[in-house]
């Protein structure tokens, strides 16, 4: 939970050993993720691809407790943005990422948070994958609305896959993805907080992402390890649709990883 006002944070993680107790489905598009064990519930359900419900209860999440119960909507005609990145040996990772999903419902952490689908978006990653022992990437992320009313999104990314030319970067506009080259980017990596700069190549994207808030998650077990600098912030800049619009992007709430793993 992160209240972007007064940047209030907490995170709790459960180990499950060998997943025992943890239901997975093989697909996108139907099935259960559901863990329970004592007064703990976590379950999300996906309700043939157009509705998504997510339940949580979490009695000593933050000694506040944490609950909700939430609605996510897949209207119809609605794109995602899929891809299979190779790897060698025939590895791969396949993923699956919806943006701009309108979200009803409410979150209960402290006090009541009403969650309505005409101010409030949510985004659906959904990934698979056999990796390579070492692995990097940059993930960035938004979902928002522009002043005429339509929904904007953002997939950004970098570094996954052993094919240059396989990417899923895109804009969203109003639940349709219109597919971009690769994207660069120049930041910090010494200091996350320090404004990160993103253009694609084909001169379609040019934004400023500026951090107001980093999450940094770090495992080192020796062989296996894993660090996350996670950045919520805000982009504002220029993106083109395929059609040629230009449209402004000014303080688009999202967020922007780097991720080094070993597994």
């Amino acid at each position: 939970m992160l209240d972007f006002t007064n940047n209030e944070y907490h995170e709790e993680t459960l180990t499950v050993p060998f997943a025992s107790g943890v239901m997975l489905p093989g697909s996108s598009t139907s099935g259960d993720c559901h863990y329970e064990k004592g007064d703990i519930l976590l379950h999300f359900c996906t309700r043939e691809d157009r509705e998504r419900v997510l339940d949580i209860n979490w009695p000593g999440f933050g000694g506040k407790g944490l609950k909700a119960g939430l609605e996510l909507l897949l209207p119809q005609g609605h794109e995602s943005v899929v891809n299979v990145f190779p790897y060698e040996n025939r590895r791969f990772f396949y993923t699956r990422k919806v943006n701009c999903l309108p979200a009803g419902g409410n979150i209960e952490y402290g006090k009541n948070y009403e969650i309505s689908p005409n101010s409030c978006l949510g985004t659906l990653d959904w990934g698979v994958g056999v990796w390579p022992y070492r692995s990097f990437w940059i993930w960035g992320s938004a979902s928002g609305f522009l002043p005429d009313g339509r929904t904007v999104g953002l997939n950004l990314g970098g570094g996954i896959g052993n094919d240059p030319s396989v990417n899923d970067n895109a804009i969203i506009m109003d639940g349709g993805v219109h597919k971009l080259g690769t994207v660069d980017y120049k930041y910090d990596n010494k200091d996350f907080k320090k404004p990160w700069q993103m253009a694609s190549q084909d001169g379609r994207l040019k934004l400023e992402f500026v951090p107001f808030f980093e999450r940094v998650a770090k495992t080192d077990l020796g062989v296996l390890s894993s660090e996350v600098h996670q950045m919520f912030g805000k982009y504002s800049g220029m993106v083109i649709a395929k059609d040629g619009e230009q449209i402004g992007i000014k303080e688009l709430t999202g967020w922007c990883e780097e991720h080094k793993a070993k597994w």
